[in-house]
């Protein structure tokens, strides 16, 4: 059975409601001019506003008595903690990698990761700024050079900009093309990252999204390794996001970022290690985004300060967590994820089939991709941009 898709009042409120959502503002628009705005699919979240797995829902039905009150720990519930310690470890191919519990911890990401990162980039900065006050120079330092953070991402990329520009970042970019199947350039991402180092004493930050959003790209190992290597040789921080590591087309195993960095990190002092922080999203790999489950990787120091940060703002803990948990252990989950793989790979050749034969377009103009939830095709030329484009489409 199809879900129906959900009334643009369902997901947006009333139109007269004020939204920072400029989706939002597109389809109003699309309703206004008298169309349906339930014949869209909103593809630019990824999201399918359809029921998940029975055994996952079930799950929410028998959950514990305490899982509906305040959880006494900044770690996720235990269930799922315990849980996401032995998943994470397997999945991401960890074990004589590194050593869990000193080399890394995992914890469950309570609240949507968008919401992990902006707390990590804080504590870069503020640990930054401390350690400037400390200094004798300080005053010299930033009248020359300024401590402005900046963080160094993939262009195009997912919504980084409105998750750390906020919080005063600089976003910088370094380039993923076509004609390189969307792998980053290793000397060109190392050169980016030396001139932020030279351009701030504040943090720098290389973000590293190697199921990538929005080409569907997998990284290779090789290119990650240079990436890292490079933000290592900068003294820059890293933010591994791994949003889409389960939604892999079948066949294709996903470079695993995190395996990459604790591999790097072995010849490195504890103490001499950067800060560097892994989210993976659950709620993108099974289908409820809403759930905003998912789970946090680093170094143990680096877990107890953002859980500190968190105790401050928020009372954490969520029965989703428990469901989560139980999901996981059953077998059903992995069944569910690779049919779920099998029907995206199908799916991403089936829309190329169609830009090629129906509207025209050769292969260059397009990429199918081999992971997460999207591919890159070309706007008709005659179209200024991408918003432009969209509005052409929806009016």
């Amino acid at each position: 059975m199809i879900t129906p898709i959900p009334s643009l009042r369902d997901i947006s409120g009333d139109v007269d409601l004020p939204t920072p959502y400029g989706d939002v503002d597109l389809l109003r628009g699309h309703e206004k001019a008298g169309h349906n705005p339930a014949d869209v699919r909103y593809l630019s979240l990824g999201a399918t506003w359809r029921s998940p797995h029975p055994a996952l829902a079930r799950a929410l039905g028998s959950l514990p008595p305490h899982a509906h009150d305040y959880l006494l720990t900044p770690r996720g519930w235990p269930a799922l903690t315990d849980v996401l310690r032995r998943y994470i470890t397997t999945t991401h191919r960890l074990p004589g990698v590194a050593e869990l519990g000193v080399d890394y911890d995992v914890a469950a990401c309570v609240g949507h990761t968008r919401a992990v990162m902006p707390d990590f980039a804080r504590l870069l900065a503020d640990e930054a700024r401390d350690r400037a006050q400390g200094s004798p120079l300080r005053g010299l330092r930033a009248l020359v050079r300024g401590r402005r953070p900046i963080a160094v991402a993939s262009a195009p990329r997912w919504d980084y900009d409105g998750v750390l520009g906020p919080i005063g970042y600089e976003i910088r970019s370094f380039g993923v093309r076509r004609q390189e199947e969307y792998q980053p350039d290793v000397a060109e991402v190392t050169e980016v990252l030396a001139r932020a180092r030279r351009d701030t004493t504040g943090p720098v930050l290389l973000i590293v999204n190697s199921q990538h959003n929005p080409t569907g790209a997998n990284w290779s190992a090789e290119v990650v390794r240079g990436m890292i290597r490079a933000a290592l040789a900068a003294g820059a921080a890293i933010l591994v996001d791994d949003a889409y590591f389960g939604v892999v087309d079948p066949g294709v195993v996903p470079t695993s970022a995190l395996a990459v960095l604790l591999e790097e990190l072995r010849g490195i002092a504890p103490a001499d290690r950067p800060r560097w922080l892994a989210v993976r999203s659950l709620g993108k790999q099974f289908q409820v985004n809403g759930w905003g489950v998912g789970s946090q990787v680093a170094s143990p120091d680096t877990l107890r300060l953002l859980g500190e940060r968190l105790t401050r703002r928020t009372y954490p803990g969520s029965p989703l967590e428990l469901a989560m948990a139980a999901w996981l252990t059953n077998p059903e989950s992995g069944e569910f994820l690779e049919h779920q793989n099998r029907q995206f790979a199908a799916k991403r050749a089936e829309v190329g089939r169609l830009l090629v034969d129906e509207l025209g377009y050769p292969p260059s103009a397009f990429f199918t991709g081999e992971c997460a939830a999207y591919m890159l095709a070309r706007i008709p030329p005659w179209v200024t941009g991408c918003q432009d484009y969209r509005r052409v489409v929806l009016n």
